[in-house]
């Protein structure tokens, strides 16, 4: 498990991809620290995602960000394409660990949660869109490449 900073880049830095087909690439981790008394420290991911679902193509690049501890991880997209027509604005969240595949057990997979928002439309109530503005889901990656 990834304890120090060049651990978690060696576990975590890379190309992920979802059986759905989308790509995580996670393209560098680093330090952060909480400025309280113990300094403790904190791993910082950025990289980018292209989703294979959705109103997007999928060679469009959407931000990362987000943090690993160990083997966990949690990590932000905001799809924003605002030159789609019509425009795309969500943001997804996954939360999720390192675990063996459960077709394999000898092979690790990363294995997630994840909830989306969507931009309610102009002029629909938000209780006209109920939950349909916020869905979620899981996903299993694994990675498919040690550089992003």
């Amino acid at each position: 498990m990834a304890d120090t900073l060049p651990e978690a880049k060696a576990q975590w830095v890379g190309t992920w991809k979802n059986r759905k087909g989308s790509v995580l690439r996670i393209v560098d981790i680093v330090s952060t620290q909480t400025g309280s008394a113990d300094n403790t420290e904190h791993y910082l991911v950025s990289g980018t995602y292209q989703t294979a679902k959705g109103a997007v193509p999928s060679k469009i690049m959407f931000p990362v960000s987000g943090f690993v501890t160990r083997d966990q991880i949690v990590f932000s997209v905001s799809f924003r394409f605002p030159t789609a027509s019509p425009p795309v604005s969500s943001m997804t969240s996954w939360t999720g660990q390192i675990l063996p595949d459960d077709a394999d057990p000898s092979k690790e997979v990363l294995k997630t949660l994840w909830n989306l928002t969507r931009d309610i439309e102009e002029g629909k109530p938000e209780e006209e869109r109920g939950w349909a503005l916020a869905i979620a889901g899981a996903d299993t990656f694994e990675r498919i490449n040690k550089t992003p």
